[in-house]
C-alpha cells in the first residue's frame, strides 16, 4: 500500500517569523500535532507538541516571546506518495517521530501520522493482547505538580503523557502533551496538571486486544490507555506501542 493512499490529506503549515504563539494556537485544534514550517514555499522544519513542551519546560511562560524558528526541528525528515507505508512506519519509528509529511517535488501533498497506523489495525484482523506491547516503565505525576514540572518530566524523558496520581497513591488521571498545548492556547499562568489533563481517564486491563485497543483510542481520540490490574497501574499502552506491534506483524 502507498502511503499517499492514507496519508492525511490536510497538511497545516506556517512561517519560522511566526510568533511560537500562532503555532501554539493552531496545534491546540490541529489533531495531527504538528505544523510544516515552509519557506519559499519549501518545506524547512516542523513543529510539533514535543517541541512546544520541551521549549516550555525551558522557557516557562517565556516562550511567548519565542518565534517559530526557535524551537522548530530543522531536520526535517520526509517521504514521496509512492514509498510504501511499511517502509514509512519503519522511518518513524528509526527516527523517533509521530509524523512524516509527505512530499512531491517540494511540494506538500499530506502527512502520515500514527493516528493512520490506528486506523490499518483497526481496519485488519489483528490478533495480539496490549500486554505483549504496553510500557511498563511508567513514568508518572502527582496531582499537586504544575504543568510546567510535567513539561519538564515529559522533556527529560522524552514521553508525551503521564498518569497523574492522587494523594492516596491511586489513578486519577492522564495529562498529555496535546493537554499542555490546549491549555498554553488559553491561559498565560502556570496551572495543576489537572487544570490541563484528563480526570478519571480510560482504562483497559492487560488481555485487552491490540486490535480492540486501536479501534478505542479512534472512537475516543485519545492516543494514551492505562492498563490497570487490581485497581493499580501496570502499564500504558500508546499510538507509539501500536505502531511497534503493527511493524513486527507485517
Amino acid at each position: 500500500m502507498k502511503v499517499i493512499d492514507i496519508a492525511y490529506p490536510i497538511v497545516i503549515t506556517i512561517f519560522p517569523e511566526s510568533s511560537l504563539k500562532e503555532a501554539i494556537d493552531i496545534l491546540s485544534n490541529n489533531p495531527s500535532g504538528r505544523i510544516v514550517v515552509l519557506k519559499d514555499e519549501k518545506p524547512i522544519g516542523i513543529v510539533s507538541t514535543r517541541d512546544v513542551v520541551a521549549s516550555f519546560s525551558e522557557y516557562g511562560t517565556n516562550i511567548y516571546d519565542l518565534k517559530v524558528k526557535d524551537i522548530m526541528s530543522k531536520d526535517l525528515v520526509t517521504v514521496s506518495p509512492n514509498d510504501d507505508v511499511n517502509d514509512v512506519v519503519r522511518i518513524m519509528l528509526m527516527n523517533n517521530i509521530g509524523g512524516i509529511p509527505v512530499v512531491d517535488n517540494n511540494t506538500i501533498v499530506g502527512i502520515f501520522t500514527e493516528r493512520e497506523v490506528l486506523k490499518l489495525i483497526a481496519s485488519s484482523v489483528f490478533s495480539g493482547l496490549v500486554d505483549s506491547v504496553m510500557s511498563s516503565n511508567i513514568i508518572s505525576i502527582g496531582e499537586e505538580n504544575t504543568i510546567l514540572d510535567a513539561a519538564k518530566l515529559m522533556a527529560m524523558n522524552n514521553v508525551r503523557r503521564l498518569p497523574v496520581f492522587g494523594r492516596d497513591n491511586k489513578l486519577i488521571g492522564i495529562i498529555t502533551a496535546a493537554d499542555i498545548i490546549k491549555y498554553l492556547a488559553k491561559n498565560k499562568y502556570i496551572g495543576k496538571v489537572l487544570d490541563a489533563g484528563t480526570k478519571n481517564p480510560i482504562t483497559i486491563n492487560r488481555y485487552y486486544s491490540i486490535l480492540n485497543a486501536a479501534k478505542l483510542m479512534i472512537e475516543k481520540r485519545i492516543g494514551t490507555l492505562p492498563v490497570m490490574e487490581n485497581q493499580k497501574l501496570i502499564g500504558i499502552v500508546t499510538e507509539r506501542d501500536l505502531m511497534y506491534a503493527y511493524i513486527n506483524i507485517v
